[in-house]
Formats: C-alpha cells, sequence, structure tokens
C-alpha cells in the first residue's frame, strides 16, 4: 500500500465528532451526569489524564463514578512513589577555574572538560530515560503528566542549557507544582537556571538588556500574541536584569538592575521581575491564555470561548490554584464530548507509554523509550524550539506514521520483530540502549536505581550481550490466560478496548478475527499460539484507529 494511503485515514478519524455541536441550553462545564458515567468515558479519563491503564484500572476507576475517579488520579500531595526506581545524581556541577587552574597544562585541562562533558551526556540518557519510568511506574500517573504538560509550556533544551543537572532540577520543579499554584511556579521557572540560560536572561544587563525571555514570558507562557507591545517588551527585560544563576542557585545580582522607572501594560513603577510577572497575572488574557492550553492538551484543540472563559475565571477565583481547574475540566460535559472523546492524534510520548501501561508491560523490559520516543520526533527536554512540540496533525507524516508502526508493533511482537525494529535505529541509537541497561543497578535490599556513576568504566566500551533477544517484552499468552480468554472473538474484542479509543469498525474486527481464525480456527494450546497473538497486537498497533487518544 502506497505510505501517503496510510495516514490519509487518520486524518479522516481524528476529524470524528468534529460537527457535533453541544447543546446550546447545557453548560458546557457543567458536571457530566452521573448517569452517564460509562467505562468507554473512565477510559477516556484514563487515557488523556493519566496515559492510559489496563481494562481492570478503568474498571476500578468507573467505579468510583465521575468525582470519585477525578479525586483519585489527584491525590498524590506528600506521598511518596515507591513504584518510580531512585535517580541517582552524580554529577552536579562543571569543573571550577580553581580545579582547571590547578592543573598542570592545556591538554590536562581539556580532558577534564571532555570527560566532564562525557559524563554530563551520560547522566542526561539516564535522566530521560528515568522520566519515562516514571510515567509507566507511578501510581499518580497524572502528576507525571502534568510534569511534561509544563515542560511543553516552559520550554528548555539541553542542546543550549548544556547541563543535565540543571534539566533535573527543572523537572523536579514541574513535578512538585504539577498541580499547585500557578503564581507559584510561574515566579520559580523564572528563577530556574535551565531556564535562565535557555533564554539567555543570565546575560541581561542593566548596559545591555537582553529581551529573550521577557518576550517569551508574554508570549508563550502567560498571555499569547497580541496581548502585549514591543515596548511592553523592552521595559519587562530591563525589570529582570540582574537575575542569574551562580551554580545551581538563582542570584540576584543587584549591580547588573536596572533601578530606573519602567512602564510596563499601563503600569509605571521601579519595578523587578518579581513585580513584572504579578502584573502580567493581573491581565484577563493570562487566565485564558492557560486555560486555552489546559483544555487544548487534554480535551480538544478548539475550546469554545465559554469553555475557555469559565475555565479561566476558575483558575483566578481560586488564587490561580491548579486543582480546582483541573477537577472542574475533567468533570465537565465538554471533556467527555464526541468532539473529545477518541479524536486527538497521540505524541510519541504518549504513544509508548500509554501502549506499555495499557498492556501492564514489564518496564525492566521497554528500556529505551526515551530514545524510540526521540526517534519518533518528540525528544524529551530537547524541544525543536522554545515553542516546544507542535502537536497534532504536525506528529504524522508518511513516513513518521510507518516508524510508529514498526516501532509499536515491535514493542508487543516476538522477539525477533523487536530485534529487527532494533538493528534499523541509527548506531547513537543503539549505544544509547546499551548505556541506559548498564545505568540500571538494583542494590542489596532490591531497590532499584538509575544512574551513571556506578558503572561509567563500563560505559566507554559498551558491550554487546547474547542469548536476551528470546525474551519477549510482553507476555500476550499469560495476559489471555489470567483473563480467561479462549475463544477468538472475545480475545480481538479484549484488545480492541484495551488499545483503542474508538470501537473498531465492522470491517477492521472482521480482519483482526479473520487473521485469528486463519487456517482452521485459533486454539491457545496449537504450537503457533503465541504467534498468532502477538501478530494479532502487531495489526491493532499498526492501524490509523491506534494512534487516536
Amino acid at each position: 500500500m502506497h505510505a501517503r494511503r496510510l495516514w490519509i485515514p487518520l486524518l479522516l478519524l481524528a476529524g470524528i465528532g468534529a460537527g457535533a455541536r453541544a447543546d446550546a441550553a447545557q453548560d458546557p462545564l457543567a458536571p457530566l451526569p452521573a448517569e452517564q458515567w460509562t467505562p468507554a468515558k473512565a477510559a477516556h479519563l484514563l487515557r488523556r489524564a493519566a496515559f492510559g491503564g489496563t481494562l481492570e484500572e478503568v474498571e476500578r476507576l468507573h467505579a468510583l463514578g465521575p468525582q470519585g475517579a477525578v479525586d483519585a488520579l489527584l491525590d498524590w500531595d506528600a506521598k511518596p512513589d515507591p513504584g518510580v526506581p531512585r535517580l541517582v545524581i552524580s554529577v552536579t556541577a562543571r569543573p571550577t577555574r580553581a580545579e582547571l587552574a590547578a592543573l598542570p597544562d592545556r591538554d590536562a585541562r581539556q580532558k577534564l572538560l571532555r570527560d566532564h562533558r562525557r559524563r554530563d551526556l551520560a547522566q542526561f540518557a539516564v535522566i530521560r530515560e528515568w522520566w519515562i519510568e516514571a510515567m509507566l511506574r507511578s501510581a499518580y500517573p497524572l502528576r507525571e503528566r502534568m510534569t511534561l504538560f509544563w515542560h511543553a509550556l516552559f520550554t528548555s533544551g539541553q542542546r543550549d542549557v548544556r547541563n543535565s543537572y540543571h534539566m533535573y532540577i527543572q523537572n523536579t520543579l514541574f513535578r512538585r507544582e504539577a498541580a499547585g499554584n500557578f503564581r507559584r511556579l510561574l515566579h520559580a521557572v523564572s528563577k530556574d537556571p535551565a531556564m535562565l540560560e535557555y533564554l539567555d536572561n543570565n546575560r541581561n544587563r542593566k548596559q545591555h538588556p537582553n529581551e529573550n525571555f521577557a518576550r517569551e514570558v508574554m508570549e508563550l507562557f502567560t498571555l499569547g500574541v497580541g496581548h502585549y507591545t514591543e515596548k511592553d517588551i523592552q521595559e519587562a527585560a530591563r525589570a529582570f536584569t540582574g537575575w542569574t544563576f551562580a551554580g545551581n542557585h538563582f542570584r540576584y545580582d543587584l549591580r547588573q538592575h536596572d533601578t530606573g522607572e519602567k512602564r510596563f501594560l499601563g503600569r509605571a513603577g521601579n519595578f523587578d521581575g518579581d513585580q513584572v510577572l504579578d502584573i502580567i497575572l493581573e491581565q484577563p488574557a493570562a487566565s485564558r491564555h492557560l486555560a486555552a492550553r489546559l483544555f487544548a492538551t487534554f480535551a480538544h484543540e478548539h475550546p469554545s470561548p465559554a469553555v475557555v472563559e469559565g475555565l479561566a475565571r476558575t483558575l483566578r477565583e481560586s488564587g490561580w490554584e491548579l486543582r480546582p481547574v483541573l477537577k472542574r475540566l475533567f468533570l465537565s460535559r465538554a471533556f467527555y464530548s464526541p468532539k473529545a472523546m477518541g479524536t486527538r492524534i497521540k505524541g510519541p510520548v504518549e504513544l509508548l507509554v500509554g501502549l506499555s501501561r495499557s498492556l501492564d508491560m514489564d518496564p525492566r523490559k521497554t528500556t529505551g523509550l526515551s530514545l524510540l520516543a526521540a526517534g519518533l520526533g518528540q525528544a524529551l527536554m530537547e524541544p525543536p524550539n522554545v515553542k516546544g512540540w507542535a502537536g497534532g496533525r504536525a506528529w504524522i507524516t508518511t513516513s513518521s506514521l510507518l516508524h510508529r508502526y514498526n516501532v509499536c508493533g515491535a514493542l508487543v511482537g516476538l522477539p525477533q520483530d523487536r530485534l529487527r525494529t532494533l538493528r534499523n535505529q541509527p548506531g547513537r541509537m543503539m549505544r544509547g540502549m546499551r548505556y541506559l541497561q548498564q545505568a540500571r543497578r538494583v542494590d542489596a535490599n532490591g531497590e532499584e536505581t538509575y544512574g551513571v556513576a556506578m558503572g561509567m568504566a563500563g560505559m566507554d566500551r559498551p558491550k554487546r550481550r547474547r542469548g536476551r533477544g528470546d525474551v519477549a517484552t510482553y507476555d500476550v499468552v499469560a495476559q489471555v490466560q489470567g483473563r480467561g480468554l479462549e475463544q477468538a472473538p472475545d480475545i480481538v474484542d479484549y484488545f480492541s478496548r484495551t488499545l483503542l479509543a474508538n470501537p473498531p469498525g465492522p470491517d477492521l474486527r472482521a480482519a483482526l478475527l479473520a487473521y485469528l481464525e486463519r487456517d482452521g480456527g485459533f486454539y491457545l494450546d496449537a504450537p503457533d499460539a503465541s504467534q498468532r497473538l502477538h501478530g494479532l497486537l502487531r495489526l491493532i498497533v499498526s492501524t490509523p484507529e491506534f494512534q487516536l487518544s
């Protein structure tokens, strides 16, 4: 089949419900009536808010009712997350001038810098994979989903920051404030070392103001285009002069701060950066901007003005607390409307993490998802630019769709499928996967850790490991047996409900059933049962329908 034909059905599917019109007599943000709370809607909530889950998790969420389900997803304050492996950070600072000056010659100094860069890059790869594992294993997946949301909004990238520890500090900030207070988060991220480096505010001095951060904090982070002027950018840049960092901490360099009067968004005064941020949050456009971004991320890309204003009002009335607006969003009729359910194209991280969580895969057998996501166009902590990832239909091209099919098929296929796909990856990706495998450790107490300090010497020349290709990523036979499934129609329906946001059409269901029952029917005790079941999963994840959430 010509590659172009593969993505045309996907774009048509992405428009499912586009013509639906809400009843004018109903408030789109009114809570979904309890009698309309179905397993399909519970599965929708789990996919959008928590990367998806097994049918058992859907059943548990459905049993709680809509209010209980949303409360359960948001219940994580001050709770440990024992399922997530401990991350061991060993590289926390660049070589200091004193350390470099103490070395005997230029060659020694260059070697120290090269060694640091190598260790920092290795640690960065481990941090990204650890974050993917947190998405896979967290008992509080909405916290990780919100961490990803903030990363996509407040973008920073390792290519410019060049400091894995600073990227990790920013990641922990997003996790800590995942559903906390937006005002507090905005002030904190504006003083975050990774952000200060990424948008050049560490070089913002009163004699030569740098406007990068001032521009993006309004254009992308808070207000949106059209709600400020170039003069406002210039005046805000003056207010942010002197905001820099020393080592791993924010530093306010008063000598480099412009203490003159600024005129900003209709106000005048000797403003500093914190005051500018507070003035921004006083603008009605700020709450609308965040409300629209939240709705577009979790529901669909075209919220009505009534939806945006309703969520924005909740933000303002709550003093920028995020839990009230998330609860209102996840309980609303609009979130469960035909325009929202099963219509959004998954991003690569959502695609791979969602597949793994839905099938309850063992994370120890899916090492390298961060690298595979990067190969599909979403490199965590390395967005393409300050605007982040375009998302939506931009995720799909003729070549990327085929690659998505191959990668997902490898995760659910037989061992040879996975090996074949991995061998087709670039050499640097294969090396990265071996590095990540070496970075995983289990201590004497059985605690899993991620880090580069323990095995750095072995990471110089990663060894090829033989004899590991005979273990499938996913034991589909055990899953089918555990559910008591024997008949082919029941198996097809089970995996369709597990993996597809929309019920398969009659033609697709018939094709899946025909594949499983070919040559005289399907029998679980047949020699080729495992091969057929893995093939069924490969077919399901290689459909346009699977690309939708």
